[in-house]
């Protein structure tokens, strides 16, 4: 399932978000290790949760948040697997969008999200609670951490675990970070407009 759009409008021009996104893209061009369709769903999801997350602190707060979340990973991947094949600026990345995933999770679990979804029987756009479209992320990283650990060939899983790390410093450090929560008008807990 990819997200094309919540519905929570944004009152500033999410800065930080397209910075990192931008950041993003140029180190997976000068690095251009294959990745690219992890490098499309960290752009995808860094878009469409990222300016809500940013909205709703200051743009340093929100860039901290990215950091720690980035760190984390980082320092996982390094723990667990320090001759991981992944590169650090990558795990970086994916952390610091994991931590944003995160916060969304704590801040706006009710928000919809349109999605596209690529299953036979329910392939089309789908409406769905954030909380269903993050939950179903979170258990993809931890199956392929799971099915990748054996894999002496890659990274073992090191990277999603990593990932998930950077979710975990979302869930906890949110509450630290955050501002001024939008609240989800009644409205946006339903239909998308």
């Amino acid at each position: 399932m990819l997200p094309l759009k919540d519905n929570l409008p944004t009152d500033r021009l999410p800065i930080v978000t397209i910075a990192l996104i931008a950041a993003n893209v140029a180190a997976w061009f000068v690095l251009h290790d294959g990745g690219f369709l992890v490098l499309l769903v960290d752009v995808l999801f860094m878009w469409w949760f990222g300016p809500s997350v940013e909205d709703s602190m200051s743009r340093p707060r929100f860039a901290l948040l990215c950091l720690l979340g980035g760190g984390v990973a980082f320092g996982l991947q390094a723990l667990l697997d320090g001759d991981a094949v992944a590169p650090a600026a990558t795990v970086g990345a994916m952390g610091a969008v994991a931590a944003v995933l995160g916060g969304y999770a704590v801040l706006y679990a009710r928000a919809r999200v349109l999605s596209v979804v690529p299953l036979p029987l329910l392939a089309g756009l789908v409406e769905l609670p954030a909380l269903v479209l993050l939950a179903v992320w979170f258990a993809l990283q931890a199956l392929l951490a799971a099915t990748s650990l054996g894999d002496v060939a890659g990274d073992g899983g090191a990277a999603f675990l990593a990932q998930l790390g950077g979710f975990g410093v979302g869930l906890l450090a949110i509450k630290l970070l955050v501002q001024r929560p939008k609240p989800i008008p009644a409205h946006a807990r339903g239909a998308l407009s």
